[in-house]
């Protein structure tokens, strides 16, 4: 999970496993990354880090950026959280901007690794202005959800699971190829 401070990563990984970070409402509580297993039906089960936020210049190493920008790296995929609501009444598109950035500007194989974008705090977005409009403003999908309410948590976990799905087969099939041609 990535984004910026104070996202609701800590909550949606608390929502989605059975781990317990620290929750509050002030930016850097998480200072580490957190491991939750998030476990669904049919046996299976995938590794859920918590990073803590980014902020702008963490590819510089700002913010203790590089120490969290590597523990990205090791990761199969990017769950990008953006807060559809800001409290600071930011734009969620160019807080995901900033976020993009970081990454593009650390390391090309980090910026591309696959990415589901999700927006969180749906539950204060009564009519559904606010993630309509983030989504069309970057102009990709994205799922919304509320890591409070529980809202589309099922929904996330099976499309985080079907895209870790799709990485192992690639990486699978890449291995075959490659025995086969050495």
């Amino acid at each position: 999970l990535v984004g910026l401070p104070n996202a609701g990563k800590s909550t949606l990984v608390s929502r989605c496993s059975a781990a317990k970070p620290k929750i509050a409402n002030y930016p850097f509580t998480t200072l580490e990354p957190v491991l939750g297993i998030v476990e669904l039906s049919g046996f299976r089960r995938f590794v859920m880090a918590d990073i803590p936020g980014l902020i702008e210049g963490a590819s510089e190493g700002a913010g203790l950026g590089h120490d969290f920008l590597k523990h990205i790296e090791r990761t199969k995929m990017i769950v990008h959280l953006v807060d559809v609501d800001p409290v600071d009444q930011t734009d969620p598109a160019e807080n995901y901007h900033k976020i993009r950035k970081e990454l593009n500007n650390y390391s090309k194989e980090l910026a591309d690794k696959q990415e589901i974008i999700v927006a969180n705090k749906v539950d204060l977005d009564n009519d559904g202005k606010a993630l309509k409009e983030f989504s069309e403003k970057i102009d990709k999908k994205v799922l919304g959800i509320s890591a409070v309410s529980g809202e589309n948590i099922e929904q996330f976990n099976e499309q985080v699971w079907e895209v870790i799905s799709q990485i192992k087969q690639a990486e699978s099939d890449q291995q075959s190829h490659d025995k086969f041609f050495l």
